[in-house]
């Protein structure tokens, strides 16, 4: 499953950091909204790692990242078609895509790499409101670094 759709009843996470946890632990718009230079938001597909539990398909994501995660930081769990459900509403170009990232010279393939597409640019009127509309479908928020 390569630059397709993720099945409705999956779950992807989303690395957070510090600044983009509030103070009752919940994540603020900032954490799912895109970068200057990206067009998609980059998470982790956990069923990529079905033969696994769930404690182990975090395991998995956190060892194969690209990130450096840090013990502030934070994964979001979504669901794929919750999230899809509740955004679509406004956003209906919103996609959870599989996008696999090959090994290179610095690190293994991490083939659980998908991304959120369809977000608005950062910087534009509803990007905050589509940010904030996602950061209320996280189901669970786990620790990046155990």
């Amino acid at each position: 499953m390569t630059d397709s759709a993720l099945p409705d009843a999956d779950h992807v996470v989303r690395y957070a950091r510090f600044i983009d946890i509030l103070d009752d632990g919940t994540l603020n718009c900032s954490a799912f909204q895109l970068r200057k230079t990206e067009s998609g938001l980059s998470v982790n597909w956990l069923e990529c790692f079905s033969d696994k539990t769930k404690l182990q398909q975090l395991d998995e994501v956190r060892r194969l990242t690209r990130l450096t995660m840090k013990r502030s930081g934070r994964l979001a769990e979504l669901n794929v078609g919750i999230t899809r459900k509740n955004v679509g509403r406004l956003l209906e170009e919103l996609r959870f895509i599989h996008m696999p990232l090959d090994a290179d010279e610095n690190f293994e393939a991490d083939p659980s790499h998908s991304e959120i597409v369809g977000l608005p640019p950062k910087d534009s009127p509803e990007a905050d409101m589509i940010g904030d509309l996602i950061a209320n479908c996280v189901i669970e928020v786990h620790p990046a670094v155990v």
